[in-house]
């Protein structure tokens, strides 16, 4: 079994990223486009956080779908 990474959320700079987070955490997993639109982002704002997380490794797509979740730990 592998250990995820933990992420405290202090150490994320950018708020759209950490809504991103906290909103994964919340509900588990989520389509790309409901992420975007339950956090009233701007579509350009949203894909630029997402693909930020999933390059960081703090996200990833559920079996090549558009659905996402957390790939860490996040400690608040």
């Amino acid at each position: 079994m592998t250990t995820k990474k933990t992420v405290e959320l202090n150490n994320i700079e950018n708020q759209f990223e950490k809504d991103i987070l906290l909103f994964l955490k919340e509900r588990g997993e989520c389509i790309y486009g409901e992420i975007i639109k339950d956090l009233q982002m701007s579509s350009a704002r949203g894909q630029e956080a997402i693909y930020s997380l999933i390059n960081q490794g703090y996200v990833k797509h559920l079996n090549k779908t558009s659905r996402l979740k957390l790939n860490i730990d996040l400690k608040e």
